[in-house]
């Protein structure tokens, strides 16, 4: 049975506060190219959230999306944002769907949360038609060390490294899935956020990665940001988006 994530249904209702600057419109477009979508294509929203990233591929590429999720909270958040759009409370490992039907399983920063990525990557492969593909969007090892928030909070940076799966340990997941191939697409897109809004996201916890950091740590972190807010006013703050997709080939 899915059990519902306390930390996401507790965030749910402020949860989209905190993506605003992801431009889900030239992802939606990522996935459209890379897993050959049109409008008869079928797509799995994996781990959806408040349905962004699902919303945002079924807008551009007229195909027939549904979501699952684990946590109670954020399915009614994407609910209330688009009524038709099909949600189901389930976990990675578990997929209450058929074998052989999708073209594309999508999942945007869910694979870090994911217990067993093993049963999830073959959960993925089952439920795909021959020719479909599983993207995994995600951030690499690299690109993790780069990430100008842990210039702030750096007590949380060895957890992400933990949690997120490298390179390897993707192909590995996907190739005993039964995945013929995995291609790997890195992306590093210019973004700038405010002071103020990388303060809300931490004091808030908006981004996982704020879950397990101390006290005393996100107090440090929020007094830098401050002390930056004081020193520079209004000057927004260069936070990159750096991406990687990895995109397994049934």
């Amino acid at each position: 049975m899915a059990v519902s994530n306390p930390h996401f249904n507790k965030v749910s209702t402020d949860y989209d506060r905190g993506r605003v600057s992801e431009d889900i419109w030239f992802w939606a477009g990522e996935a459209e190219r890379l897993a050959h979508l049109d409008s008869g294509s079928l797509v799995v929203d994996m781990g959806c959230g408040t349905g962004n990233y699902g919303l945002g591929i079924r807008t551009r590429t007229h195909t027939t999306v549904v979501g699952f999720d684990p946590a109670m909270g954020m399915l009614k958040q994407a609910q209330e944002k688009t009524p038709d759009l099909p949600v189901v409370q389930s976990v990675a490992e578990y997929m209450p769907f058929r074998s052989d039907v999708f073209n594309l399983v999508y999942a945007a920063q869910v694979w870090h949360h994911v217990v067993d990525k093993q049963a999830a990557a073959t959960e993925c492969c089952r439920i795909l038609k021959r020719g479909g593909s599983k993207i995994a969007h995600t951030i690499g090892h690299a690109q993790l060390n780069s990430k100008v928030v842990f210039k702030y909070f750096p007590e949380i940076k060895q957890s992400q490294l933990d949690a997120y799966p490298s390179d390897e340990a993707f192909k590995t997941y996907f190739a005993k899935a039964g995945f013929r191939l995995t291609e790997i697409y890195h992306y590093n897109m210019e973004r700038y956020q405010s002071a103020d809004e990388f303060i809300e996201i931490a004091e808030k916890k908006l981004w996982s990665m704020f879950r397990p950091i101390s006290r005393e740590g996100l107090e440090k972190g929020v007094a830098d940001l401050k002390r930056w807010k004081a020193e520079h006013g209004d000057a927004p703050i260069r936070n990159d988006e750096m991406i990687t997709l990895f995109v397994g080939r049934k």
